[in-house]
C-alpha cells in the first residue's frame, strides 16, 4: 500500500479511464445504520459480538450478513427470510438519516466536470440504492451494479467485471474507491487500483492508497495513482 498523498515526482500518468465508487460506507454514511441493525439483532437474543467480529458484516451482501448471523447462533432458519427482515429494519431507519461521507458529492461533482466515467458499484439490493436516493441525489453514475445484477456479490470480483464490462473499459484502467475489506478483495481480483476510504487509515491488503476521506479526490490525484504510460519510442 502506498502513502494517502502519491509522490510529486512520479512521471505524469493518464488519468484513470472510470471511477467506481462503493455505496455503504464510501460515499454515504449507510454502514452505520446497517452495523447497529446487525447489533440490536445480536443484543436481542441475548449475544454480544466484539468491535472486530462487527467489522466482518462491513462490505456483506443482506443475504451473507444473514448466513453469517445464523451461522453465530447456531440457527437453520431460512437465511433469505432474515437477509429481507435486516433489510427491511436498515431501510425504514434510513428516512432523513443518511449523509454523505465528508467530500463525497464534492468529488463525484468534480469527476462529472472533468468528464471522468463514474459508476456505482455496490452490494446492496436495488431496493437499497432506490432508498439511499431518496436521501442523496444518485443520479450521476453512467453505470449502476447491485446485489440484483450479479451471481455473486463482493469479495467475487464480479461486481467489478460487469461495471468495467458495461463500461467496455479495462479494469486494471480504473480507479476503485471502496472502504471494507470485502470490496477491496473484489476490487483487486476484477484487476483495478483501489483506494481504501476509512477513517482510521488502516488500509487493506493490495490498496494503492488509503485515505479518510474524500476530500482529496481530484482528477489529477486520481491521475497520479494510475499506471505512468511507457516512455515514447
Amino acid at each position: 500500500m502506498t502513502s494517502s498523498t502519491p509522490s510529486s515526482d512520479r512521471s505524469p500518468s493518464a488519468g484513470p479511464a472510470a471511477v467506481l465508487f462503493d455505496l455503504d460506507g464510501t460515499l454515504v454514511d449507510s454502514e452505520r445504520v446497517w452495523l447497529d441493525v446487525i447489533t440490536a439483532r445480536l443484543a436481542g437474543l441475548g449475544a454480544s459480538m466484539s468491535s472486530a467480529q462487527l467489522a466482518g458484516f462491513e462490505g456483506l451482501s443482506s443475504i451473507d450478513a444473514a448466513r453469517a448471523l445464523l451461522a453465530l447462533e447456531g440457527s437453520s432458519a431460512p437465511a433469505s427470510d432474515l437477509a429481507a427482515e435486516l433489510e427491511e429494519i436498515t431501510l425504514d431507519s434510513f428516512a432523513g438519516s443518511l449523509e454523505w461521507i465528508a467530500g463525497a458529492e464534492e468529488a463525484l461533482a468534480h469527476l462529472r466536470r472533468e468528464r471522468i466515467r463514474i459508476g456505482l458499484v455496490t452490494s446492496s439490493t436495488r431496493a437499497w440504492v432506490d432508498a439511499v436516493a431518496e436521501n442523496v441525489s444518485l443520479g450521476v453514475f453512467d453505470v449502476v451494479v447491485t446485489a440484483d445484477d450479479v451471481g455473486r456479490t463482493k469479495p467475487s470480483p464480479e461486481p467489478y467485471l460487469r461495471a468495467t464490462g458495461l463500461l467496455d473499459v479495462d479494469p486494471a484502467a480504473c480507479l476503485v474507491f471502496e472502504d471494507s475489506e470485502v470490496g477491496v478483495r473484489a476490487a483487486v481480483a476484477a484487476g483495478c487500483r483501489v483506494v481504501q476510504v476509512r477513517a482510521d487509515q488502516r488500509g487493506a491488503s493490495g490498496t494503492t492508497a488509503c485515505i479518510p476521506h474524500l476530500r482529496t479526490v481530484t482528477a489529477p490525484w486520481a491521475a497520479s495513482l494510475m499506471p505512468s504510460p511507457p516512455p515514447l519510442p
